[in-house]
């Protein structure tokens, strides 16, 4: 598992800096209303899909089904929200807090398969607590609306990113 990893660090890395401008462009743009955010949302989800499949198909075996089962969660998510942004508002509110849930409990479970041979594996499972204690705050605040879960989301995908742009130097230095 972990020579596929080290080979495709990079991916990782990608998938990290483009959560992390996708979280500053959340946060920092007032002005972009929901639609934006949806539509910004449907390109990082397609992204992270493709990059997520991407190594599980490059030879993550110990983990293999969770991460196609997390690839095409993201890229049918960013599809789904791309070809039909006004209509998928309510709805997508509730798919984000069901992703990030399940990419949270993903990301801890990966990570305690990862602490026999790497360190700092705590990176990981804060990631996936982060995504989780997101998911959960999403679901709990549907009616306030769009402005807070630009806010929430931009606050993720930052920590989201920095987390994982750490763990993928973790993985390009791990020594056997």
């Amino acid at each position: 598992m972990m020579d596929s990893l080290q080979k495709n660090w990079w991916l990782v890395t990608v998938r990290g800096v483009l959560a992390l401008l996708f979280g500053l462009v959340a946060l920092f743009s007032p002005y972009i209303v929901i639609f934006s955010l949806i539509t910004f949302f449907a390109f990082f989800a397609i992204l992270s899909g493709v990059f997520i499949l991407t190594l599980a198909f490059l030879g993550e075996t110990d983990n293999k089904g969770l991460r196609i089962l997390e690839g095409l969660i993201f890229l049918g998510a960013g599809i789904v929200v791309f070809l039909n942004p006004v209509s998928a508002l309510g709805g997508i509110m509730i798919f984000i807090a069901a992703w990030a849930i399940l990419s949270g409990l993903i990301q801890i479970v990966g990570a305690v398969k990862l602490r026999k041979v790497i360190t700092n594996e705590w990176f990981m499972i804060l990631n996936g607590v982060i995504s989780i204690i997101f998911g959960v705050v999403l679901a709990g605040n549907l009616i306030t609306g769009a402005g807070v879960m630009l806010m929430i989301f931009g606050v993720f995908a930052i920590l989201s990113g920095i987390f994982t742009i750490i763990l993928s130097f973790k993985i390009k230095s791990y020594k056997p």
